[in-house]
C-alpha cells in the first residue's frame, strides 16, 4: 500500500534523512519501519489492557471464591460443634477418631 504525507516540516525530513543514512537505509524504508513498528505497538498495548482486565476480572472471582470458602469452612465448624454437642460427644475425641478413620494424615489406612 502506498502512503503519502503533505506539508512535513523540513527540519523534520532532515532529521529523518539523516537516520536513514546512518542506518543505510532509504528514507521511504525508514518510515516504513516505523509505522508497521508503531501499530506492532498499538497492538501489543491493546493486548495487555485485555489482558490486565482479564486477570483483574480472575483476581476478583478468586477472591470470591476464596471467601466464599472461609465462610463454607466456618458453617461447617459450626455444624460440626452442633452435632457434637447434640450428640453430647467430645469434638477432640471424635477429631482423633475421625483422623485415624479416614487418614486425613497422610498415613495409609489399616
Amino acid at each position: 500500500m502506498e502512503l503519502k504525507v503533505r506539508d512535513v516540516d523540513t527540519g523534520a525530513v532532515k532529521v529523518l534523512n539523516d537516520e536513514a543514512r546512518k542506518q543505510n537505509v532509504s528514507r521511504n524504508e525508514l518510515l516504513k519501519r516505523h509505522i508497521e513498528d508503531l501499530a506492532q505497538f498499538n497492538g501489543i498495548k491493546r493486548a495487555e489492557k485485555e489482558l490486565d482486565s482479564t486477570l483483574s476480572r480472575v483476581g476478583d472471582a478468586l477472591e470470591m471464591t476464596y471467601n466464599r470458602l472461609d465462610q463454607l469452612e466456618k458453617q461447617s465448624m459450626k455444624m460440626y460443634l452442633l452435632l457434637a454437642t447434640v450428640l453430647d460427644i467430645d469434638p477432640g475425641e471424635t477429631d482423633d477418631y475421625l483422623e485415624n478413620m479416614f487418614n486425613i494424615n497422610g498415613k495409609e489406612m489399616n
